[in-house]
């Protein structure tokens, strides 16, 4: 069970993110021209979300037991790591979920049901095998 101050000291890290990613924008923004191809330009479209919902899942479920569908990690379960250790595939089964196909975990049957209504970045990427904190 985490206090309130416990809480709030782990998910501050990600609004300090927020505020500092923003600040590089708006300094990043002021340095170039209009005539620079890395200005910033208009979106294409017009943005329709409504509300966001961020997830700073630090000390959360792993993305390989949620939302990251690994198929080869069935395959090379127990095999040697690249950093050490052994891998380890998900204990939970993944579906495709509504008309997009989502990949989900069977971890998160309500959410599932809501796959369609749902966003996900998976752009990211690290080549460290370490977690913060």
């Amino acid at each position: 069970m985490f206090s309130r101050r416990q809480t709030l000291k782990t998910v501050s890290a990600g609004f300090g993110y927020l505020a500092f990613a923003d600040l590089l924008h708006k300094s990043a923004a002021a340095e170039l021209s209009e005539a620079s191809p890395l200005a910033p330009k208009a979106p294409h479209f017009p943005a329709k979300a409504k509300r966001i919902i961020f997830l700073c899942m630090q000390g959360g479920p792993s993305h390989v037991d949620s939302f990251d569908h690994k198929p080869q990690l069935q395959t090379d379960h127990g095999k040697a790591g690249r950093y050490g250790g052994s891998l380890l595939k998900s204990p939970w089964d993944f579906r495709q979920r509504g008309e997009s196909g989502l990949w989900i975990s069977d971890l998160f049957p309500e959410v599932a049901s809501m796959a369609d209504d749902l966003t996900l970045i998976r752009s990211m990427q690290c080549a460290q095998p370490v977690h913060p904190g």
